[in-house]
């Protein structure tokens, strides 16, 4: 049954599906369906004919493009508190998620951003096809990877500061290889593997890993790992300014082209949303998920008063003029950041 909520709610056998239905927009996640899943996953922890989640795309281009972000702009251009609701919606779905007595299994298939990332991430078994492409890329739109990024990116240490600061996309193989997702599952075999979970009656963890682990290929090799030593080198400083000077520094030649291409992304962002970016990234490494949490729920709710996100989502989105003018410096932000340790 599709709801107004975009999304389909499905039982097959024991297994409970979840399918984002709201194509037109690559499934950015709204309020309304930030809510239903929310909902969904709880009113099946106490349903004895369900034994594991799956959650879906019903788009062939994307498993979720981030969250709502124009829905934030236009109710803080109103001057109604939305963003704090949303905000506060969207990490109580994550917890919810992260928290379920049944397994939740996701299946990516195409784009994985932002709060799409956050909420692939949330669930306990990932699966993703040749198909996926993954990135955090709030920094331009002038805001900070959050959705519990401050975790599980400074997990990856340099590589985590990479991806927080620049945006970047990565690949299924680079993912893998990172271990942001648990198998890889060519495109085509998905309705097959969906059939399979839904045909037995036995989806303890362990089990549906079997059944997975029947599906499975070797994805092409990650690209990604070809340029780690480089961004090791690149990313491992703490500061902004040395981490640009050290790109442009690039002097082997086999590695300029990529080190003047990744400086050229990172000066479009916005400055500010660097800086944080990186900040919260060293902060996570020493911070438990839900502290993690915490720090950006706190830092969203400043953010839309001090941040760049109003100006890059009028640039990116509303006026397409693609021209952000960033903030120079914000000393108010700048004294909190200061004050995180």
């Amino acid at each position: 049954m599709d709801h107004e909520n975009h999304l389909i709610i499905e039982q097959k056998g024991a297994l409970g599906i979840i399918v984002l239905n709201r194509v037109s927009s690559l499934n950015a996640l709204t309020l309304d369906m930030i809510n239903g899943i929310h909902q969904q996953i709880e009113t099946w922890q106490d349903d004895t004919t369900i034994q594991a989640i799956l959650i879906k795309s019903n788009s062939p281009k994307a498993f979720c493009a981030g969250g709502d972000i124009r829905y934030l702009y236009d109710h803080f251009k109103n001057g109604t508190a939305g963003h704090k609701g949303y905000f506060i919606a969207e990490y109580a779905m994550l917890n919810c998620i992260r928290a379920s007595q049944k397994t939740v299994v996701v299946l990516l298939d195409g784009y994985v951003l932002g709060g799409g990332f956050g909420l692939a991430q949330a669930c306990h078994i990932i699966v993703s096809s040749e198909k996926s492409r993954f990135a955090m890329p709030e920094t331009a739109i002038g805001f900070f990877p959050d959705v519990a990024a401050t975790h599980f990116l400074s997990r990856l240490d340099d590589i985590g500061v990479y991806l927080a600061t620049t945006g970047d996309q990565i690949t299924s193989s680079d993912a893998l290889y990172l271990d942001l997702i648990d198998y890889h599952v060519p495109s085509q075999q998905f309705p097959a593997l969906e059939e399979a979970l839904s045909q037995t009656d036995h989806l303890s963890k362990d089990h549906i890993d079997q059944i997975i682990s029947k599906f499975i290929t070797r994805p092409v090799e990650s690209e990604l790992s070809g340029w780690v030593d480089n961004i090791r080198k690149h990313f491992g400083f703490e500061n902004l300014d040395q981490i640009e000077q050290s790109l442009a520094n690039e002097s082997d030649q086999q590695h300029q082209a990529w080190a003047t291409q990744v400086l050229n992304t990172l000066q479009q962002r916005s400055l500010l949303a660097k800086q944080t970016s990186l900040r919260l990234q060293y902060l996570g490494r020493g911070l438990s998920l839900q502290q993690c949490m915490q720090l950006e729920r706190d830092l969203q709710d400043i953010w839309f008063e001090h941040g760049d996100i109003l100006e890059g989502v009028r640039a990116l989105i509303i006026d397409k003029d693609k021209q952000p003018k960033w903030q120079k410096s914000n000393p108010v932000l700048e004294k909190i950041l200061a004050e995180l340790g």
